[in-house]
């Protein structure tokens, strides 16, 4: 089994900083979310599962939350997006609980989403594509978290003005990753 980093920020840097960066949800590792005894999956909706308002359900997609349900995992699926039949209807084919209408960081629709899945902060993780939605709401709430590359291109307006500065995280956090990658020989790290 290959060795996963975990990235650990300074300062304030640790609430931006997720534990793990990869490309997509379907490189999440079992075996490092069972060392950590988590139980529950929070998992943003667009351009981490599914782009930007394309709430059709692929059939990898179906298979990486059957997958997790086999395992065990429970799952939510934590959304800014507002209340529509389309995004209902993708949460019931993939047999999965949904907060939607959610103001992410803030902390009250984490708390339910962790209801609807019956799990403490430190028995979740908290998967999504932005810095200052996700991670830093799961990082707030003790979740680990998980930064997935964004699906698709098309955002909303106000996400494509914070994406400007959640670039600048990044830079940072990849220099603060190469530095630590020195100083562990070369441990792979997930991207």
């Amino acid at each position: 089994m290959a060795q996963y980093l975990e990235l650990k920020g300074r300062g304030p840097m640790r609430l931006l900083t997720p534990n793990l960066r990869l490309k997509s949800i379907y490189d999440l590792p079992i075996p490092w979310l069972r060392e950590r005894n988590i139980s529950a999956i929070l998992t943003d909706l667009d351009n981490t599962l599914v782009p930007w308002r394309d709430y059709r359900v692929a059939g990898e997609l179906a298979e990486w939350f059957r997958t997790l349900h086999d395992e065990g995992f429970r799952t939510v699926i934590l959304t800014n997006a507002r209340p529509s039949p389309t995004i209902q209807k993708m949460s019931e084919q993939l047999e999965t609980q949904l907060v939607v209408g959610a103001r992410k960081p803030i902390q009250r629709f984490f708390r339910r989403a962790l209801e609807k899945v019956n799990a403490s902060p430190a028995e979740a993780c908290v998967i999504g594509d932005q810095v200052f939605t996700d991670v830093l709401g799961g990082n707030l709430m003790g979740c680990y978290t998980v930064l997935v590359e964004r699906i698709g291109h098309r955002e909303f307006f106000g996400t494509r003005i914070v994406r400007i500065l959640e670039r600048r995280v990044l830079r940072q956090m990849d220099r603060f990753r190469i530095e630590h990658e020195e100083d562990t020989d070369g441990a792979p790290i997930p991207q």
